[in-house]
């Protein structure tokens, strides 16, 4: 199953102040989002092909 690790720069993790900022949340989610509109029936995600 193809996965995929997608970081969202923040500080204080953990705590009850952790913080982020808006606008790389709002990419992120643009980010998965483009990504996945582009994914094609049948794409082949393996690094190295057989």
């Amino acid at each position: 199953m193809p996965s995929a690790l997608i970081s969202l720069p923040l500080r204080y993790m953990h705590t009850t102040v952790e913080m982020v900022h808006k606008e790389d949340v709002d990419n992120v989610i643009r980010l998965i989002y483009e990504t996945l509109l582009n994914i094609e029936a049948g794409q082949d995600f393996r690094t190295f092909s057989n």
